[in-house]
Order: structure tokens, then C-alpha cells, then sequence
């Protein structure tokens, strides 16, 4: 069954876990925010780059006004338009040529369009606009000398022509003349390509730091996801499906790191530059910043009722994705049941359903996303043609220059662009507080065989000697599988367990090797409740051989050396001793042959004699034999006794097996029955007394050996 569970749309708790990852990185995530806040405020100077390009460069004019007029007015002679106030505030701010005074357009700005119109009519205030040079090169002064009519000139070498003038001059007089414009159009221009080489560089950084972070965090996740996984008793593993264990480690984790990749980055950005957007916006002009602002008003309204939207969404898709995954799962794996009871047309049906379920919400959540952009696209437009409409009447008055006003439309589509951004970064951020909470779900869930104290190696067990004291167990409470068994496995003595199934020969071999602890009594080696021992003790004294061999992809000799680091010589040697060294040769690369996926490659038999090599290769104190010769053929068989009995000379041994044959040589026989040890002794004790191992035996070999045992693990 799938468990991807609806969660909430934020947690604040999970965010602060996934945050503390960051930390062994915090150099690099001062870095990404240093290279963003760098990348952003080049990002949000362009606009007032371009804006002082074309005020100062490119469009460059003047007023012009009668000096007397303005000197008049500051000293309280009514003049239409001019008060004392305003007249002191422009002689400050003009400079005056030839009795002329020539200001900023802006300077007259308090001015209604009435007054300048007034002003115009009584003549002091030139309707014309003008350009003024001050300190000319010398091909400028040529220009100038060459047309005098034209040109106002002072002492100081300032000079003032009408721009309709200015205009009517040849191309190349004018572009000589305009050379003070034309280098800081150049100016601006390197600065521009500066920023846009900073915005460059700097998203750079951004980008790859964020990703090297998000990498690095994937990489410590999935460590710690399979440390924990590792560290889990058998009980958990045994009723947590794989699948969901690895769509934690691999799917879950991935959108952490798309959270760290993406959405956190984005989020910084976008938040910084559309802050950053409202404060450049209000530093170029007041007024408009304040109409902006308003007609902003409904992008916000509409972000928050989105995300309410798209969390229903999302919250409905997730539901049915587990549906879908939950009925795929049970009937994937139940495909043999379907097929032999001719199911087929009612599960297609059925999931029909399911998956049209899941079809409907996924085309929900498409109507909020398709709705959403084209609604922001819609508010955009509408505020910028509000923001041109009413900068055009502060552009008549003179109030709004051509540049402020084309760096306002810059950085309202810069302001739009996070907006539309939104949508898709929360659609991440929703699947990463999902898979963020199902990842800390699981590693706050702790059911793990508890570790013993470390025991120094010169006082952990040598010799080998196990021994349950009144151990009970049980695997589901209420249904004991051992009930109060009591034995002892001396040092090199080699004893079989047999019973009939459930009479619980496999779980001695769990709780020998502690996949499992006992409810009730002790399990000793050497006189040392297991307990009390390292688990890497405990491993390297006990190794089990199972009955189903599992082999990893890789070579064989890897296999054998299952990361012990033995040199070549000693595997083989190990194969050798374990009599595997005569098949591995045959294959096409010897020990470097490798072993497919299942290990479908080797034969059941090849497989648990490379079982074998890897125990003598390992040197275990105690060997458990989990009915490791069951899918091994006579040949082999007579093979593998020749091997063990050089690996189980002065080792412990305990053998479980269902072919009685093979134990007969054992030092003893354990008889397990209904949890409790019904009988105990040499093959021949055993059979002398005719109890039920007696009754097994027989029962195996009647016909010659041809009917099969009824005894199993």
C-alpha cells in the first residue's frame, strides 16, 4: 500500500528541520545569499541606469526663463506663477547665460499647466525647449562660432540653442556638438554591461552554489535515511514494504532537493527583488510609486486566494496519486491471482475508476495553474497602462521625465515576473513539506535493536560457547514461537536444530545473531548476554549461511570480500577451502565475472557455495547453517561437507536443515516442538530412544529416501 499521505501546505517544524541541514554548509549558503543579493541589486539598477541615460544623455532639454522676471518674483513683485519661495528655489537650481536663466523641466513642476500657460503669454517662460553647453571642446566652438545667430553665449563659455535649432543642424555638427552626451550615453551604456556582466556572473554562483548545497544535503539525507534503515530491527523492515522505504531515500529526497535548488533561492530572490522593485520604485518618483502600489493591490489579493486554491488542489491529487499507487502495488504483485481467476476485466474496470479519479483532480489542479498566469498577465497589463495613463499628465506638466517613466514600465514587468514565478515554486514547496514530513516521520521512528556497550577486543568473546536461559519469544504478543528453552552450544561442538515448521529452529538463528531479543530470558556467548555486546562484536563472532543466498551486483571476488579489503590470494583461497574455486574458474572472467541483478546468472547451488567462501573468507567464531545445502544438489553436496568440515574444525556451529542426512555427523540434535525443546542427543541416541525425531527420520527416508520431509524451518 502506498502512504503518500495529504499533509499540511506548511509546517513550520519541518521547515526548521529541513533548514538545519544547512548548517555544515553555512560558508556556502552565506555565499548563495551574498551572490544573490549582489545578482539582485545589479538586477534592479538597470532600470535607473537606462532612466539616467535618457534624462541625462539622450533626451537632455532646459527651460528657459527671463532672469529679471524670477529676480522679480524673489522679491515680491506678483509675477503669474512665481512666488518668492519658488523663484529663490529655481535661482538656485538654473544657470544663467546672457541674461537668460535655464533650469530642469522638474524645477518648474509645482506649476500647473494654467500658470505656464500664463507665464508663456507674458513672456517669461520660453515655450521652446532648449539645450545648454557648458565648457565646449574645440570642434564644438568651431559649430558654434560657425553659426552665431543661433547660439546664447555668456563670458564663462556657456553656451544655450533652442533644441529646434539644434535639430536643424547637419548630422555630423550636431553629434560633435552633443560629444559631452555621446560619451556619457557611452558611459551609461559600459555600466549597463557591467551590471548585466554582474547579474551574469553572480546568478552564476547563485545557481551552482545553491545546487552544490542541494546536492550535498541529498547526499547526507540518503546516508542517514539508510544508516537508520540499517539500524531498524527486523520486526520494522519485515512489515515496511521496500517500495516505501526506497521512495523515501530516492523520490522524497529529491524534492528536498529541488526545495533547496529552487524554492528557497527563488523564494530570497523573488521576494528581494520585488522589494527591491517598490523602494527603487518610490526613490525615482513618489507619486507614481503611490499609484503603482494601489494597483498592485489586486495581484496580492489574487496570490493569497491562489494559494488557497492550489493547496486544495494539490491536497486532492496527492490523494489520488496514493490511490492509484496503493491499487497498482496490491495488484501488481497479486498478478498471478488476477490471471488464474480470470479478474482481468474487473481490475481494468476498477482501476479505470481510480485512475479517472486521479485524471479529474490533476485536471483541477491544471485549471488553477492555467488560470492563474493569465490572470497575472491581465493585472500587469492593466497596471501599466494605468501607470502610462496617468504618467502621461505628470509628463505634460513637466513632472515626469521620459526616463523615470520607462524605468517605472521596466520594473513593473520585473515586479510581475516573481509573481508568475509563484505558482510553480509553491507547487515545490507543497511536495517538499510532503516528502520533508514523511522523511522525518521516518527517521523519528525508532524501532532499533539497542547496540550493547562497546566491549574492548581483548575481553570480547573468543572461545564460542552460546546458551539460552528460559527464553521466551514471540513474534506477534499472545503467540509464542519459543517458550522458556533452555541449552548450551559448548566451544567446537556443532549442533542441529530440527522440528516441524513454526516450531521456531529459524528464530534460534535471529536471536543468536540479534535480529531479534528475546521477551523473556537470556541468550549468553561466552557467558555475555548478547545484549551486553557491540553489534560489530556480535557480527564478526556470529555469520549466518541462509538457505537463500543473496548476492550484490559486482564481481564475485567482491562478493566473497564483501568489503573486508583481503587480498586476491586469500579469496581464493577461501573459494578453494569452500570448494567454489572449481566452478568460479569456468566462468568467463573468474573472479571478475559479474553477477547480475538476483544473481540469475548462477546456479542455486554456485550461489551458496560463494555463500561458503564468504564464512571462511570472514573467519567467524560461530557459524549458523539456516538450511543452507536445501537447494543444493547430492553432487554438490558431497563438495560442500568436504569444505565444512575444514571451516567448522574448532568453530561453533549450529545447523538448521530439513535433510536430516546432513546432520547425522553433528554432535548433537536439538528436537524443537510447539516452542520447547522436546528432545536432545547424538543421531544415534535419538534414534535409539524413538521419539520424534526417530519418527522424522523414518518418516524421510521411507521408500528409499524418496518421499520428502515434512519438517521445514
Amino acid at each position: 500500500m502506498s502512504d503518500e499521505g495529504v499533509i499540511r501546505a506548511y509546517s513550520p517544524e519541518v521547515m526548521r528541520r529541513l533548514l538545519s541541514y544547512i548548517r555544515p554548509y553555512k560558508l556556502a549558503a552565506a555565499l548563495t545569499i551574498f551572490a544573490l543579493v549582489i545578482a539582485t541589486g545589479a538586477e534592479l539598477l538597470l532600470p535607473i541606469v537606462m532612466k539616467r541615460a535618457l534624462d541625462e544623455n539622450l533626451l537632455r532639454k532646459e527651460s528657459r526663463l527671463s532672469l529679471d522676471a524670477v529676480e522679480s518674483a524673489r522679491a515680491g513683485h506678483r509675477i503669474a506663477g512665481l512666488n518668492p519661495q519658488l523663484a529663490t528655489e529655481i535661482l538656485e537650481e538654473g544657470l544663467i547665460i546672457a541674461e537668460n536663466l535655464f533650469v530642469d523641466p522638474s524645477a518648474l513642476s509645482d506649476l500647473h499647466r494654467v500658470e505656464k500657460d500664463a507665464a508663456r503669454e507674458e513672456g517669461w517662460l520660453d515655450a521652446e525647449d532648449w539645450y545648454v553647453i557648458t565648457n565646449p571642446d574645440a570642434q564644438a566652438i568651431a559649430i558654434i562660432v560657425s553659426n552665431p545667430d543661433i547660439f546664447i553665449r555668456d563670458s564663462r563659455m556657456n553656451f544655450a540653442v533652442s533644441l529646434a535649432d539644434r535639430n536643424s543642424l547637419n548630422p555630423e555638427d550636431r553629434r560633435l556638438l552633443r560629444s559631452k552626451d555621446i560619451s556619457g550615453l557611452a558611459r551609461h551604456a559600459a555600466q549597463y554591461l557591467v551590471l548585466l556582466l554582474v547579474v551574469l556572473v553572480f546568478t552564476f554562483i547563485q545557481v551552482y552554489q545553491a545546487s552544490w548545497i542541494g546536492q550535498r544535503i541529498m547526499a547526507d539525507m540518503r546516508r542517514g535515511l539508510l544508516k537508520h534503515i540499517m539500524r531498524q530491527s527486523l520486526g520494522y523492515l519485515m512489515k515496511t514494504p521496500v517500495g516505501s522505504l526506497v521512495s523515501r531515500t530516492a523520490n522524497d529526497v529529491e524534492t528536498i532537493n529541488e526545495f533547496f535548488t529552487n524554492v528557497t533561492i527563488s523564494f530570497l530572490k523573488d521576494g528581494a527583488i520585488m522589494l527591491g522593485v517598490i523602494a527603487v520604485l518610490f526613490a525615482l518618483d513618489t507619486r507614481l510609486a503611490f499609484v503603482t502600489i494601489v494597483t498592485l493591490m489586486p495581484t496580492f489579493i489574487l496570490i493569497v486566494l491562489f494559494r488557497k486554491k492550489l493547496r486544495e488542489a494539490f491536497h486532492q491529487v496527492r490523494a489520488r496519486v496514493s490511490g492509484v499507487s496503493a491499487y497498482l502495488s496490491e495488484h501488481l504483485r497479486g498478478m498471478s491471482t488476477v490471471q488464474l481467476f480470470g479478474s482481468e476485466k474487473r481490475s481494468s474496470s476498477e482501476f479505470k475508476d481510480i485512475g479517472n479519479r486521479l485524471l479529474n483532480a490533476e485536471i483541477g489542479h491544471m485549471k488553477v495553474m492555467a488560470l492563474f498566469r493569465p490572470l497575472i498577465d491581465l493585472i500587469a497589463s492593466v497596471v501599466l497602462a494605468l501607470v502610462i495613463w496617468y504618467s502621461t499628465g505628470l509628463h505634460e506638466r513637466s513632472l515626469l521625465t521620459l526616463g523615470v517613466l520607462i524605468a517605472f514600465i521596466g520594473l513593473i514587468q520585473k515586479f510581475f515576473n516573481p509573481v508568475k514565478d509563484i505558482a510553480e515554486k509553491f507547487n515545490i514547496l507543497q511536495s517538499a513539506m510532503a516528502g520533508g514530513e514523511r522523511i522525518f516521520t521516518m527517521l523519528d521512528t525508532v524501532n532499533q535493536i539497542p547496540d550493547g556497550a562497546d566491549t574492548p577486543d581483548d575481553e570480547s568473546p573468543q572461545s564460542g560457547e552460546i546458551r539460552f536461559e528460559n527464553v521466551h519469544f514471540s513474534y506477534i504478543p499472545g503467540e509464542s514461537v519459543l517458550k522458556g528453552v533452555n541449552f548450551t552450544i559448548h566451544p567446537g561442538e556443532s549442533v542441529a536444530v530440527v522440528g516441524a515448521t513454526g516450531a521456531g529452529k529459524t528464530t534460534i538463528a535471529n536471536l543468536i545473531t540479534r535480529l531479534w531479543d528475546p521477551q523473556q530470558g537470556r541468550v549468553l556467548l561466552d557467558g555475555r548476554d548478547l545484549r551486553r555486546l557491540s553489534l560489530p562484536q556480535l557480527r564478526r563472532m556470529v555469520q549466518p549461511v541462509q538457505q537463500d543466498v543473496f548476492l550484490f551486483s559486482g564481481t564475485v571476488e567482491e562478493n566473497i570480500n564483501l568489503g573486508l579489503g583481503l587480498p586476491k590470494e586469500q579469496i581464493i583461497e577461501a573459494a578453494r577451502l569452500s570448494r567454489a574455486d572449481a566452478f568460479i574458474k569456468t566462468l568467463a572472467d573468474g573472479y571478475d565475472t559479474e553477477i547480475a541483478e538476483g544473481a540469475t546468472n548462477l546456479s542455486a547451488g554456485q550461489r551458496q557455495l560463494i555463500a561458503f567462501a564468504r564464512i571462511i573468507a570472514h573467519n567467524p567464531r560461530v557459524i549458523i547453517l539456516d538450511e543452507a545445502t536445501a537447494n543444493v544438489d547430492t553432487e554438490t553436496e558431497t563438495l560442500l561437507q568436504d569444505g565444512l568440515n575444514h571451516v567448522l574444525s574448532d568453530r561453533t556451529a549450529l545447523v538448521i536443515a530439513h535433510r536430516l542426512s546432513t546432520i547425522r555427523g553433528s554432535d548433537r540434535i536439538l528436537v524443537l516442538g510447539h516452542g520447547k525443546l522436546i528432545e536432545e542427543g547424538s543421531h544415534s541416541e535419538l534414534m535409539d530412544a524413538q521419539g520424534v525425531y526417530y519418527k522424522l527420520y523414518t518418516m524421510q527416508f521411507a521408500d528409499g529416501g524418496r518421499k520428502e520431509s515434512p519438517v521445514d524451518r
